[in-house]
């Protein structure tokens, strides 16, 4: 007498079940790439390193940094890296177009933008950085210099 087939031990997925599942953890690995794109710029907004906390003196030893008054492109801390005040800068022969804004948190959200603007290369540009902002980032727009108010 022959005994019926022993059932098969390990667990089969429908290939719609295997579609499924496999479509959730891609999508769930792009959510998360995405979320860590988002996050990657929240916590550097300055362009210059602070010091090492195990060499070199103290920070009560330190000199004072002052704030510059001529920059390149980039993100800066008002009051920090740069001084409240116009600056005024030339597109540069080459650029794709100049983006810059000024913002009161460092928080990197759209409702911490006070005022942005754009121009194109060539085109001159002044824009008043107040006591009140804390950051000013520019792309594409070249040096910004102190210019009088």
């Amino acid at each position: 007498m022959q005994s019926p087939p022993a059932a098969d031990p390990s667990p089969r997925f429908s290939s719609s079940a295997s579609f499924a599942i496999v479509v959730g953890v891609g999508a769930l690995v792009v959510i998360l790439c995405v979320l860590g794109v988002s996050f990657t710029g929240l916590f550097n907004i300055s362009s210059s390193a602070a010091p090492a906390a195990d060499d070199g003196p103290a920070p009560a030893d330190l000199p004072a940094r002052v704030p510059v008054t001529s920059f390149p492109d980039g993100q800066w801390l008002i009051g920090a890296d740069i001084q409240p005040g116009n600056y005024s800068a030339t597109v540069p022969v080459g650029s794709p177009g100049c983006v810059w804004e000024r913002t009161e948190s460092t928080d990197g959200t759209a409702a911490s933008v006070l005022e942005s603007g754009s121009a194109n290369e060539g085109q001159h540009i002044v824009v008043n950085v107040r006591t009140t902002d804390k950051v000013f980032q520019s792309n594409g727009c070249g040096t910004w210099t102190h210019a009088p108010d």
